[in-house]
């Protein structure tokens, strides 16, 4: 081919063919027919090739020009699918989404929001890593995720779309704390056996960072990864724990839960990497968590 064509030429080519006259794809592409004549020229020029010969006065593709419109054919048809995924992904009907949460949101919380998100958008398909509090951030900041759910770090540079507010809650087993006990002591717990997550996440260190506070300090028991393997534990009467109060409230049919004092507190945030634009799937599931989150 000697230059390249142009989609609009090419576009005049596939009309003239599919809807056999010139003037018949001068209405369909709304221009004249000396204009798609003219794109003709053109194409030819382009590609070197004589397209069409004429049976009396109609235009007749020759062997090359019928060879050339199987190959504008199907490329035509590929931009036509281009523009239907376009159109789907602006309108949030296509799209993946990459998402990275710890492990006591994902869980808990998140699989009735990511429920809830796919009845709304059934062809946006969401991937989700769980990790734990800096690994999460980590693998965002990385790029192999578009959204986190996470304890933002304030010294990570990432932007929060949406937050909810959270607390600890003591757990025992299923008769350990009655319904009178609506708020316990922290240091009342501190002589039980403890189930603790294991050091370096962010809720061990902000329960420590707790306990120091009050110069108290449980004695473990045992240590393991998740929250939801501390719940299991409790629930076999293994000892005593602090969790998630999402974590508490989802499982009170294993085991029982109270308040206690001093209380614990935190924000999760849904976080991207700073100053990367959203994929349209990405903001409209930011949106319906931020939506979710506030109900």
């Amino acid at each position: 081919m000697k230059t390249k064509p142009s989609l609009r030429s090419l576009e005049a080519f596939h009309a003239v063919v599919t809807l056999g006259s010139v003037s018949a794809a001068a209405s369909n592409l709304f221009v004249t027919e000396p204009a798609i004549s003219h794109l003709l020229r053109g194409l030819e020029k382009a590609s070197g090739l004589t397209l069409f010969g004429k049976k009396g006065r109609r235009l007749e593709l020759t062997p090359d020009g019928r060879l050339f419109f199987d190959e504008t054919a199907s490329a035509m048809s590929v931009l036509a699918r281009l523009d239907t995924v376009a159109d789907a992904i602006r309108s949030a009907k296509h799209g993946h989404i990459r998402l990275v949460a710890i492990p006591v949101v994902a869980d808990y919380s998140l699989p009735k929001i990511l429920c809830a998100f796919s009845k709304e958008h059934p062809d946006i398909d969401i991937s989700v890593n769980v990790a734990e509090g800096h690994r999460a951030l980590d693998i965002l900041e990385r790029g192999n995720a578009d959204l986190a759910i996470a304890i933002n770090n304030n010294a990570r540079n990432n932007q929060s779309h949406a937050e909810f507010s959270s607390y600890a809650m003591a757990i025992g087993p299923a008769e350990r704390f009655k319904p009178s006990e609506d708020v316990v002591s922290l240091a009342s717990l501190c002589t039980e056996p403890f189930v603790a997550l294991t050091p370096g996440c962010p809720f061990r260190y902000a329960l420590d960072q707790h306990l120091t506070q009050q110069d108290l300090k449980f004695s473990h028991t045992l240590e393991v990864e998740t929250q939801s393997a501390i719940v299991k534990l409790v629930s076999l009467g293994l000892g005593i724990s602090i969790v998630d109060a999402i974590a508490a409230k989802a499982e009170t049919h294993k085991i029982s839960a109270t308040h206690f004092h001093p209380p614990l507190r935190w924000t999760y945030h849904l976080l991207s990497p700073a100053n990367v634009k959203l994929s349209t799937a990405a903001q409209v599931f930011t949106d319906f968590v931020a939506k979710s989150w506030t109900e």
